[in-house]
């Protein structure tokens, strides 16, 4: 027996080019099945043409041409005698035979010949012409018929599928898609294209007419209609197509997504490999590329939008070159507090928020300039910070945006500035918001067009997609109200362009605890990681100078960013208001001589440029003992801060007597 061969390269090389040439065979019977009524006269011609040749081959005696002859006289003559007795019908068809009958003769007579091919293309041509006009006389009347009986409830099977019907596709499925179209928009689809089935149902491209009532948007609106008339089993979900007038047809027999999608673990540990968030509806992974692109994630409350950030904390959690920073100002940081462990930082105050954004932009700076001192040691330019090589990248994960704009409206330029800069630095934010405006955003820009990636969850109102995706994006097929429930999302990108629905993994409680357990900050990890401080250069030089800023993840306190001291009123409470902090400042620098109401407000801070504005908190720091009168300066009354330990003393004494007063009260 002869051993049996490996199969090796060169077999795999046969196999797909005979797999491509049956799927080429395939597409083209399929497209002639679909035109098989446009083709009908060339095919008969070209049958006839080459049955003539044939006959040619095998030899044509004399009583033959006489035959051909003869009958070809016959049918002109009978055109001719109706033309005179105005029979249109007989005429066109006697006339039609005559021709046929003529190019049979040449061809018979002349063989394979540039006359033969000649008389050929004239005929056709000619076939086409009144037959043309027939078939869509006979289409036009087979649609309305359809379309009456579609709606007065009768389906398209008890009219059959009848002769030169335009509703009869090459597949079960297509002609249903087609009988469907047909019936709600009244207008017959102008094609329906690749359709193919996949393991979850089948999918296909059509082709819409041109018309405002016939726009992919306005079939997308009525999904439940054709859902109805398609009536095959399945969850039927439409899409905008590559071209205005293309709609995606998915009907998913067995729904990938029907089942919550249990995290399936870290994928990689490196961020310079994209984040899985999940699954699409065609049973592939969604991947985020994380790095380098911003991602706003919106959607209304109860969504998913927390256990989405969890599955990406946990993508950077398990990356030896990345940290994250987590901004919560929930009560009591519910939803990103218990991933803190994981965390360089977890703000939870709107004074921490603020001071966090301050040290990520002095870190932006940082780098920076240590990427040009680089560039300047290296000889060209070092454009983007790399993950590992010049030190770990910082993911800024936001929950609720619109609610850290609310109690600190001045951090809307420093996390603008974030958005524009931060990204060839190696730092993304992650904002996680319910209405993503441009209010979120200070008012003054839109800060949307930042995100490179954008994630939308469910929504009750239609409006919330344009808000996440732009304007115009509902009626593109981005229908976040038409989302099932918790946990699924359309996703936005460079690469995905296209509303395809997806499924998020999801992390509950003891996933969540274990994942912190494994990755959380123990002391050997933090002196473990590297910062660029202490990375050295490529070419093994030492680390630049730093300049003034803040210290970095690197200093001291396990990695995690050293913020400065939170300023307080003297009663302990921090100062979270900005605007409150410059005018305490002011007060503060003016020292024991104090300073004039007019004098503050020449000073131009913010919102507080004229005296009523001023005069508000000073009267609530006087009542409170925190400000004292220093003397008059001119005409102008002069104020300073009062000493800490009289004020503590006041407010002590103040409390004692409150508590005399309630413990032994006046006798009548």
């Amino acid at each position: 027996m002869r051993p049996i061969r490996p199969s090796g390269p060169h077999d795999s090389i046969l196999a797909r080019a005979a797999l491509g040439t049956a799927r080429a065979i395939g597409h083209a019977c399929r497209w002639c099945h679909r035109r098989r009524y446009e083709l009908a006269p060339a095919a008969a011609s070209a049958t006839l043409t080459g049955l003539s040749w044939l006959h040619h081959f095998n030899g044509v005696s004399v009583v033959e041409h006489l035959m051909y002859a003869a009958v070809t006289a016959t049918a002109s003559a009978g055109a001719v005698f109706a033309l005179n007795n105005k029979h249109k019908s007989f005429a066109t068809g006697a006339a039609s035979a005559a021709a046929v009958l003529g190019d049979t003769w040449i061809g018979a007579g002349l063989g394979p010949s540039i006359p033969s091919l000649i008389a050929t293309g004239l005929v056709t041509g000619g076939a086409y012409v009144p037959y043309m006009r027939w078939l869509t006389r006979e289409r036009q009347d087979r649609l309305k018929l359809q379309v009456a009986a579609a709606k007065a409830g009768v389906g398209a099977e008890a009219l059959g599928a009848g002769t030169y019907s335009a509703l009869t596709g090459a597949s079960p499925e297509e002609t249903k898609l087609m009988q469907a179209l047909v019936a709600m928009l009244s207008i017959p689809a102008v094609d329906v294209t690749a359709l193919e089935h996949t393991r979850f149902g089948w999918r296909a491209v059509v082709v819409l007419p041109p018309g405002r009532d016939t726009a992919p948007a306005k079939v997308i609106a009525r999904r439940e209609q054709l859902s109805t008339n398609i009536g095959l089993p399945g969850k039927l979900r439409l899409a905008k197509g590559a071209r205005d007038n293309e709609l995606v047809v998915f009907m998913y027999e067995t729904d990938p997504l029907a089942q919550t999608l249990a995290w399936p673990g870290p994928s990689t540990t490196t961020c310079r490999e994209p984040a899985v968030l999940g699954m699409d509806a065609f049973g592939q992974p969604v991947q985020i590329p994380l790095l380098y692109n911003h991602v706003l994630i919106g959607g209304a409350s109860d969504n998913g939008k927390s256990s989405l950030q969890s599955v990406l904390i946990a993508y950077v959690a398990a990356c030896e070159d990345a940290e994250a920073v987590l901004i919560d100002l929930k009560p009591g940081a519910v939803e990103l507090g218990p991933w803190d462990p994981c965390a360089l930082s977890l703000a939870d105050s709107p004074a921490k928020a603020l001071h966090t954004l301050e040290w990520l932009w002095a870190e932006v700076q940082r780098r920076g300039e240590l990427m040009a001192e680089l560039g300047r040691r290296q000889g060209k330019p070092v454009k983007k910070w790399i993950p590992g090589v010049h030190g770990p990248a910082i993911f800024v994960f936001i929950d609720e945006l619109a609610e850290l704009m609310r109690q600190l409206p001045n951090a809307a330029k420093l996390l603008e500035s974030l958005l524009q800069v931060a990204r060839f630095t190696g730092i993304t934010l992650v904002c996680a918001t319910q209405s993503p405006s441009n209010r979120v955003f200070g008012g003054n820009t839109d800060g949307r067009q930042q995100y490179q990636v954008r994630i939308g969850l469910g929504a009750k109102e239609s409006t919330t997609a344009n808000l996440i995706f732009g304007p115009g994006a509902y009626g593109d097929g981005w229908c976040l109200d038409e989302l099932e429930g918790p946990g699924y999302f359309l996703r936005w990108d460079r690469d995905n362009q296209v509303p395809v629905v997806s499924r998020a993994f999801y992390m509950d409680e003891d996933e969540i605890g274990a994942t912190v357990h494994r990755y959380g900050r123990e002391e050997a990890r933090v002196e473990a990681r590297e910062h660029p401080a202490h990375t050295p250069d490529p070419d093994d030089d030492p680390t630049p100078p730093q300049p003034p800023t803040p210290p970095g993840p690197g200093g001291p306190g396990g990695g995690r960013p050293v913020l400065r001291a939170v300023p307080t009123f003297p009663d302990g409470t921090p100062i979270a208001d900005e605007r409150h902090l410059a005018l305490w400042q002011a007060v503060e620098a003016a020292g024991r001589d104090g300073i004039t109401i007019d004098n503050l407000v020449a000073l131009g801070l913010p919102e507080f440029n004229a005296r009523s504005s001023v005069n508000g908190p000073l009267s609530q720091w006087r009542a409170k003992g925190w400000v004292e009168h220093a003397g008059k300066q001119g005409r102008a009354m002069a104020y300073r801060l009062a000493p800490r330990k009289a004020t503590v003393l006041a407010g002590a004494q103040a409390s004692a007597a409150s508590e005399e007063s309630e413990a032994c009260p006046a006798s009548l």
